[in-house]
């Protein structure tokens, strides 16, 4: 009887493990399943991402475009573009203080009116108007400094405050505009 009793049990713990076994096989084919669509599901999110990026470059690449034809339309011969690396400077800087190359005093009010940029003189002549574009909108500041390390492509955008200068940073590649 122990023996048809144990037999029993035996194939009762079987059939339990192969319950289980196929529940969980099931379990995982829905879980792989599910994992499958999801993944379907983002690959093409991500399609229309690339896409939508892809457009979105696209249109700034177009405007910016536009926006420089516009401009020597407008100037004609007089802009020359080039590419220049940008920093931004306070007259709080190391060897900096309130009056420019050209005797301007930034203390007196001028900044609420005009941007201006420190450059090398033999690449961009003081009294320059420089375009600068940056993310697709565009500066417009006057050449009335130098600096020790500003040579030339490469010039300094000022503001007020370090704090301004710091958060603009060091900008590489940026297309500029000069009218002389």
């Amino acid at each position: 009887m122990n023996r048809y009793k144990n037999l029993i049990i035996i194939t009762l713990i079987a059939i339990l493990i192969l319950t289980i076994f196929i529940r969980e096989n099931q379990h995982a084919k829905t879980l792989l399943a599910i994992t499958e669509k999801e993944v379907q599901q983002e690959e093409a999110r991500l399609e229309v991402y690339r896409k939508f990026t892809e457009n979105y470059n696209d249109l700034q690449e177009e405007n910016l475009r536009l926006t420089t034809e516009n401009l020597e339309l407008k100037y004609g011969n007089q802009i020359k573009w080039g590419r220049f690396t940008i920093t931004g400077y306070t007259q709080y800087d190391d060897g900096c203080d309130n009056l420019t190359s050209i005797n301007l005093n930034l203390n007196d009010g001028w900044t609420r009116y005009f941007r201006f940029v420190a450059v090398d003189p033999e690449k961009i002549p003081y009294g320059s108007v420089v375009i600068i574009s940056i993310d697709n909108d565009f500066i417009i500041a006057l050449a009335v400094d130098c600096g020790g390390v500003i040579k030339g492509n490469r010039f300094d955008l000022y503001f007020d405050t370090l704090g301004e200068a710091y958060d603009f940073g060091v900008k590489e590649n940026v297309l500029v505009g000069v009218i002389k």
